[in-house]
């Protein structure tokens, strides 16, 4: 067989394609979605355009907000988080935007968009509050464009109805992992356009994109691509980073330091670059242990601290145990001294009844006493 054949036949298919692609372009597509929502008017190619046109800047949007949030938060932590964030965020919103359907693309995008707002402060753990905010608004700010077009799609000034049934949506579809196991925004799109479940994935499939959509994807790629590419290749080296391997590789760093500090003291008569080496060591070293020590000191300090308020809650401890058991042996004294004059004031009022008793008892003696003595005194006389 002549290796001319296959040639001709890939160029066949090529003209083909093409001539397509031009019948297609010359039609007045049309969409079931579009005709639905309002503005049958719409052609494809124009949603498309508009659609489209929103993902370059979406993606570096979103790219600048991952990045100032973790410029301006200082913080290592939300820095990988945002990392993490824009990474997953921007492929999803270009996937998201360049669906053969510009109405499914605007509900998908958008319902994105509330996601994203959700899940942002479970993302940047850390952040402060204003940080925060400020993020928020900025999605809130892409959201807004969003709901512009869907506007301008539907004819309606009044969107909030459809804006309550994205954020709706949203808040019972969180974002629990990466963004490509996000649930399907198809029962999302169905209520919004009356168009049943089934029948969407069809409509979306009748709907061909042209030499202008791939070009303003291939174009959009190969810009974004190798930024994507950067970001994935931080995040393997930041969980490398992580990993026990490292850490041991790094344990094993500290100790030809320390090694090499040695042998810098041997080689004091060396070159002056290898003298600079060992300085530049030595001070690395030296910021390390004034490091430490004020980390030590920071935390004697706290220790010193914590047995102090330790000491203090004891020794108030005892002291409130103390007047507790003195109030206590008071109420249990005054009981005693209580009890005992219960006790001895009968005992007392017999002692002087029985007293009375002999008090009388000795003045009648007294009395017959003298009486005998008066009348054995007259009788003397």
């Amino acid at each position: 067989m002549s290796p001319v054949l296959p040639s001709a036949r890939v160029v066949t298919v090529v003209l083909l394609v093409l001539l397509c692609g031009g019948c297609a372009s010359l039609a007045p597509q049309r969409s079931e979605l579009t005709t639905r929502v309002g503005r049958s008017d719409l052609s494809v190619a124009v949603m498309r355009t508009r659609v489209r046109d929103l993902a370059r800047r979406f993606s570096g949007l979103i790219e600048a907000l991952a990045d100032d949030l973790a410029a301006r938060s200082g913080s290592p932590h939300v820095a990988s988080a945002m990392l993490r964030f824009k990474a997953n965020a921007v492929p999803a919103v270009q996937s998201a935007l360049f669906q053969p359907d510009p109405v499914a693309a605007l509900i998908d995008t958008w319902a994105l968009l509330a996601q994203l707002e959700d899940s942002l402060p479970r993302t940047a753990v850390g952040a402060s509050p204003e940080l925060l905010a400020h993020a928020h608004d900025s999605l809130g700010a892409l959201e807004s464009e969003l709901e512009a077009e869907w506007r301008g799609v539907t004819g309606r000034e009044d969107a909030t109805q459809t804006r309550d049934k994205v954020h709706a949506w949203a808040a019972a579809n969180p974002l629990t992992g990466p963004l490509v196991t996000r649930v399907s925004t198809t029962e999302l799109l169905a209520s919004l356009t009356n168009v049943p479940g089934g029948g969407l994935r069809s409509t979306a499939a009748s709907l061909v994109e042209d030499t202008r959509d791939l070009t303003a994807r291939v174009d959009l790629y190969a810009t974004s691509l190798p930024r994507q590419a950067r970001w994935q290749a931080e995040l393997v080296a930041v969980d490398a980073l992580r990993a026990p391997t490292v850490q041991s590789a790094l344990a094993e760093l500290g100790r030809t330091v320390d090694l090499l500090d040695r042998v810098g003291a041997v080689a004091a008569n060396s070159p002056a670059i290898l003298e600079r080496e060992r300085r530049a060591a030595l001070d690395s070293v030296h910021a390390e242990r004034l490091g430490l020590q004020a980390y030590l000191t920071g935390e004697r300090q706290g220790v010193l601290a914590d047995v102090d308020r330790e000491r203090q809650a004891v020794v108030d401890a005892l002291h409130a145990e103390r007047i507790a058991t003195l109030q206590q042996l008071d109420g249990l004294a005054r009981g005693w001294v209580d009890h005992a004059f219960d006790r001895l004031t009968p005992l007392v009022d017999r002692v002087f009844l029985w007293l009375a008793l002999l008090a009388v008892l000795l003045g009648v003696g007294g009395l017959l006493g003298g009486v005998l003595l008066t009348r054995a005194w007259r009788r003397a006389h």
